[in-house]
């Protein structure tokens, strides 16, 4: 897998409001996000999952803590893309559906003491709350804990990021957004 230094490029992109600045505040401020890997027989399969944002001096990379025998790492342990969204929920208007961030990349298994998925989950409160429950689990025996390390790719999608809903009232496409984390040439 060909990996670049995480370096956001500045300034909005094509005339939007999305910049990767934006995006990389947004991933750090949420935690939850539904998770799509391929199955075995080509079909999606979705899944809630917590995660954690690596520092920002590499590529985008979110970590997950799982199982190994759950569906969504053995789905990766056979076929490593993956997609996700992840809700930015509305601060005032609660009832306004939310903006969403859509990601895709690549995941890759990891063992449960993988130094830096810990250090992010470390750094958050439900990290360390899911870092405690799975420590648990192994003091009872339990031994498929893994980390999921998620390469995002460079392209990022999203709607409504960065708009309040009362500018998208009459034009709901002004929302859509599309941002470059980095080039290739970082």
């Amino acid at each position: 897998m060909h990996r670049v230094a995480f370096r956001p490029q500045k300034g909005p992109v094509t005339g939007l409001r999305v910049t990767p600045e934006l995006v990389v505040r947004e991933l750090r401020a949420q935690n939850f996000a539904v998770l799509s890997t391929v199955n075995e027989s080509g079909g999606p399969d979705s899944a809630g999952v917590n995660y954690g944002v690596a520092a920002t001096d590499r590529p985008l990379t979110l970590y997950v803590m799982t199982r190994r025998h759950l569906r969504k790492a053995m789905n990766i342990a056979s076929n490593p893309a993956v997609s996700l969204v992840m809700a930015v929920p509305r601060k005032i208007l609660r009832f306004v559906p939310p903006a969403t961030i859509q990601l895709h990349g690549t995941a890759e298994i990891l063992d449960a003491t993988d130094p830096e998925g810990t250090e992010v989950f470390r750094r958050s409160l439900i990290g360390r709350l899911i870092l405690s429950a799975h420590a648990a689990s192994h003091r009872r025996g339990e031994t498929r804990d893994c980390f999921l390390r998620i390469a995002i790719a460079p392209e990022v999608h999203t709607y409504a990021v960065g708009y309040s809903a009362w500018e998208l009232r009459r034009d709901i496409e002004r929302g859509v957004g599309f941002v470059r984390m980095w080039s290739d040439e970082s």
